[in-house]
């Protein structure tokens, strides 16, 4: 049978028109694709780790951070004027004796007797203002114990703000006038007391560490351990895990109260995992020997400038 050519050419036109038109060939088909087509879009050439790797020997910072399921949420916020941020050049000390002073605090309120415990917060203002016209920048225990053993960086006038008990106006008044001047400080808590009436609540030490804060502990209930060496696993132990449990982040460092210890609270410090202990002293060297009794001064509420000047190695403008 012949067939008219121009029919032919008609069939083959169409057939080309629907297999432009036809779909794209169907996964799983068996059909070989191009391998280019499996890779991830814009995959980088060096796979990004899912982990961050801790070295053997980690270098401690100076801010702690809660773990995620910790949600601060105070119950009283303290009214906070803009941050002045210090300009400190800090310089590398190798390992050993560094000059770092200490000071030690309580209250910071109005006293209605003479009670050497309580700073008013007008002087406790003028204290703050002084150390940040001198030239001071505040570090932690974490910081100072791991410059002592591993040498590093410290600003040029490193000071160290502790404050004893965990009573509720370091919060209320000594916080906010720190924050103003750009300064962190180390409160010690007495576990007993946390959240109890006129003491720190557990959302207001979640806002200090936040803020660059170091929390320690100050035992269990405020005893002289020296005295009381049958229940110095509850003193020492129970209190960093009370502590532990609501800040979300290890304690490590140890305030002896009254500032009182001897050779077995000293080695019982150690064993229980503290890497720190503030003790009194007089002077402002810190060292390999005395990590866990750390030279510390107390200042007192009938401390003038003058007097408090005599506390620190540095109490003029840096040149």
């Amino acid at each position: 049978m012949r067939v008219n050519k121009h029919v032919i050419c008609l069939v083959y036109l169409v057939a080309l028109v629907l297999a432009a038109c036809s779909p794209a060939i169907p996964a799983g088909s068996g059909l070989p694709s191009d391998p280019e087509a499996t890779k991830t879009p814009f995959q980088p050439s060096t796979p990004i780790p899912t982990t961050t790797l801790i070295p053997s020997s980690p270098t401690p910072t100076d801010t702690l951070t809660p773990s995620p399921t910790a949600t601060a949420s105070p119950t009283s916020t303290p009214t906070l004027t803009p941050t002045i941020t210090p300009t400190a050049t800090w310089v590398f000390h190798p390992a050993g004796q560094i000059q770092v002073p200490i000071l030690l605090y309580h209250h910071i309120a109005e006293s209605s007797g003479d009670n050497r415990y309580y700073v008013s917060p007008e002087s406790f203002r003028q204290q703050m203002e002084s150390l940040y016209n001198w030239g001071y920048t505040t570090i932690t225990p974490s910081r100072l114990r791991d410059v002592v053993i591993n040498g590093g960086e410290l600003p040029d006038r490193p000071v160290i703000l502790t404050f004893d008990d965990g009573d509720l106006d370091l919060y209320q008044n000594a916080f906010p006038i720190m924050k103003e001047f750009g300064f962190s400080g180390a409160v010690y808590v007495v576990a007993n007391y946390l959240n109890a009436d006129d003491y720190l609540q557990t959302s207001q030490l979640l806002e200090l560490m936040a803020a660059g804060w170091e929390i320690g502990s100050h035992g269990t209930s405020h005893v002289d351990l020296t005295k009381n060496h049958d229940n110095i696993r509850i003193e020492l132990v129970n209190s960093h895990i009370k502590i532990e449990e609501a800040i979300g982040v290890p304690v490590k460092s140890f305030a002896y109260p009254f500032g009182i210890v001897d050779n077995f609270v000293l080695l019982k410090t150690q064993d229980y995992g503290y890497t720190t202990g503030m003790g009194l002293g007089i002077s402002d060297t810190q060292n390999m020997g005395n990590l866990f009794y750390l030279n510390r001064r107390e200042v007192r509420s009938d401390y003038d400038l003058s007097k408090y000047a005599s506390l620190l190695p540095w109490s003029t403008p840096e040149n």
